[in-house]
């Protein structure tokens, strides 16, 4: 397939530019109008939710809140795929702030990476990707939250461990819904990348599924399964036949255009202000397709 044709960086960053100035200024008068807007608290109601935990770099979720994200990801690479095995473990934090009780700034990839695959041995920083999102909808008696953003993500990371790519800007659509103890939690990305054949055009899907076995006590336990989808859209000038998932962009010509894989977990949440959360995934397409073959993520939450 062709890769799609893409303005000039400059001018996408004018045009980045100018319409955050432009929202920020409509936000901001917006939220003069009331006497809290939410700084820093954020969106309230949606306390009994749980986040996603599997594909953490673009799997946002809806809500609205301050707080940090501590990561760990050990990602395991089949034996037959083109890194011939091995495995690339992550350390990573991330970020959010509530600048409105609707408005939030996300800084959502950064960290450092050590890559043992059969044919890559290396350790280095990963790139960095921030963006922001806005509550376009929520509506707290049917537990119904919408919420469009967008992310940028910088070619800063160290090659030798699969960063430093491509420029990717990233727009997102992420929903929730509550069924009394039963939460859905779901995401739409689409990445597109700034230096056309540096990087593939990718598109993701993600479902959480929750519940929650003991609402309402200060310590909430609640199982959780995921399922996660990446398509290539295009083909890069790289001659890989493998893609980078959630992992990286490689601008590679992938062999499969459709990787899709699961989780099984579960978070505890104390104090509607400390969430911890471990998850096992696994590939429901052939693993010797692309990177992925399995996958442990704990998190660590902490909000304000």
């Amino acid at each position: 397939m062709a890769t799609l044709p893409f303005p000039s960086r400059t001018s996408l960053s004018r045009v980045l530019l100018t319409g955050s100035l432009l929202l920020g200024t409509a936000l901001a008068q917006d939220g003069a109008t009331t006497a809290d807007n939410g700084f820093l608290t954020g969106l309230r109601g949606f306390e009994t939710f749980h986040e996603p935990l599997g594909q953490p770099l673009y799997f946002e979720s809806p809500f609205n809140d301050t707080g940090l994200r501590f990561l760990y990801l050990r990602h395991r690479f089949s034996d037959q795929s083109t890194l011939q095995g091995g495995n690339v473990t992550v350390y990573a934090l991330q970020a959010r702030l509530a600048i409105t009780d609707r408005l939030a700034f996300i800084a959502t990839k950064d960290g450092y990476s050590e890559l043992e695959s059969g044919i890559l041995q290396d350790e280095g920083w990963n790139d960095l990707a921030a963006g922001f999102k806005y509550v376009l909808h929520a509506d707290q008696e049917k537990q119904y939250v919408v919420t469009p953003g967008i992310r940028y993500q910088a070619e800063n990371g160290h090659r030798g461990v699969l960063q430093g790519g491509a420029d990717e800007l990233s727009p997102f659509v992420s929903l929730a819904k509550g069924y009394g103890d039963l939460h859905l939690v779901s995401n739409l990305t689409l990445r597109v990348p700034l230096g056309g054949g540096e990087g593939n055009t990718v598109g993701h899907w993600d479902v959480h599924l929750d519940y929650d076995v003991n609402p309402g006590k200060q310590a909430v336990f609640a199982p959780l399964l995921e399922v996660h989808g990446v398509h290539y859209l295009d083909d890069g000038n790289s001659a890989l036949n493998v893609g980078g998932l959630d992992y990286t962009n490689l601008g590679s010509q992938p062999a499969k255009h459709f990787v899709c894989w699961a989780g099984i977990g579960a978070r505890l949440e104390i104090l509607q202000q400390f969430e911890v959360g471990a998850c096992y995934e696994f590939a429901l397409t052939d693993p010797s397709d692309d990177i992925m073959s399995r996958r442990v993520t704990i998190d660590f939450i902490t909000r304000w």
